[in-house]
């Protein structure tokens, strides 16, 4: 399960606000600018546990997270763009756990009526901008696994009233290790108000015709807001999956062909209280289940975890913002959960 920290900016943000503490490079009389905006990060996993399949080794307890983005991001003619680049370690499973850096988005978008835009190149899918919507926790619960950011994409997005929608579609995905999964195509659709918010999202993916062992998948979620009281909020987030996994290669270890349908699924609930301007309190109860881990299904993969077919963990978590850019957290996990902590501070600009 890939899991990477990123400053994530959808184009809802971009037709309502700029990038937060953005600093501008120029801006014309006609609504031409260029800006520079990025982030500092360093923290980790306390206490990981291999087991999980969330890290990249099993010789360190401590599994570092630090991370940098810097980003332009502009508008010419009506037509804008960003060029966004991250220096993060490779901690995930099958990483090198080295520090690399990556071109993390390179597109260009038009808004084409009120609040609505497409942007083609390599961005967020759709969904990733919304598919832990419920989720008001930090870094340790649970991943939906949608396609998340991807190269050769064109994708909508708009604003109608009090509902959002976006779809978008991507040429020859791949996975977060670059394995082929074939062409992916992702949405969602959501309700905002001052009482509860709502999004349902879908993804499916043809697969990868046997080039990998990435078959097909469909992917269903739903992420909810439910604004108690002013200072309280509850979450609710949860998926099903439907994916299609070769368990073996062929002969020919070029060509994979015994898929078999893996049925997941997953959810939380949170909440987070504003215990001042500067203190946040978060908290989540998560659940996951993944046929692969059911030693008695015929298409489990052999392993008896330590946990069963499958777990549950909470987390309880205290973000610390002295000010609007800086963030200092820590997330204590119990339960049947990856790590014990995860403690990190944050820089944005």
């Amino acid at each position: 399960m890939f899991k990477k920290s990123i400053l994530c900016l959808s184009i809802a943000t971009v037709l309502t606000h700029s990038v937060a503490q953005a600093a501008t490079i120029y801006e014309k009389e006609n609504g031409d600018y260029l800006k520079v905006y990025g982030e500092v990060g360093v923290g980790g996993h306390v206490g990981a546990d291999y087991e999980y399949g969330e890290f990249y080794t099993d010789e360190q307890s401590y599994i570092d997270d630090s991370f940098a983005t810097l980003g332009l991001k502009g508008e010419t003619e009506g037509i804008y763009y960003r060029l966004e680049l991250d220096y993060q370690r490779e901690n995930w499973e099958y990483g090198s756990g080295d520090m690399e850096l990556d071109v993390d988005k390179l597109f260009l978008g038009y808004k084409f009526y009120k609040q609505h835009a497409i942007e083609v190149g390599l961005t967020d899918t759709a969904l990733d901008d919304y598919d832990k919507y419920g989720d008001f926790t930090f870094d340790t619960t649970v991943e939906t696994g949608e396609a998340g950011d991807q190269d050769n994409t064109i994708k909508y997005e708009g604003v109608a009233d009090a509902f959002r929608m976006g779809i978008s579609y991507t040429y020859q995905g791949e996975s977060s290790s670059g394995s082929e999964q074939g062409d992916i195509v992702n949405g969602y659709v959501g309700y905002f108000s001052n009482i509860v918010d709502v999004v349902v999202g879908a993804e499916t993916r043809r697969g990868s015709d046997g080039l990998s062992k990435y078959g097909e998948q469909n992917l269903f979620t739903l992420g909810l807001r439910a604004y108690v009281l002013e200072d309280l909020a509850i979450g609710v987030n949860g998926f099903i999956e439907n994916e299609d996994i070769s368990e073996e290669d062929s002969d020919n270890a070029d060509v994979y062909n015994d898929y078999h349908t893996l049925k997941n699924k997953g959810g939380l609930v949170s909440a987070r209280f504003n215990a001042t301007d500067k203190i946040e309190l978060t908290s989540s109860i998560n659940y996951e289940e993944y046929e692969a881990w059911d030693s008695s299904s015929a298409y489990g993969d052999g392993v008896d975890y330590s946990w069963g077919k499958e777990r549950i963990w909470g987390t309880v978590g205290v973000n610390f913002k002295p000010s609007r850019p800086i963030i200092l957290a820590i997330e204590l996990n119990v339960g049947e959960a990856a790590q014990d902590a995860y403690a990190y501070g944050r820089i944005y600009f």
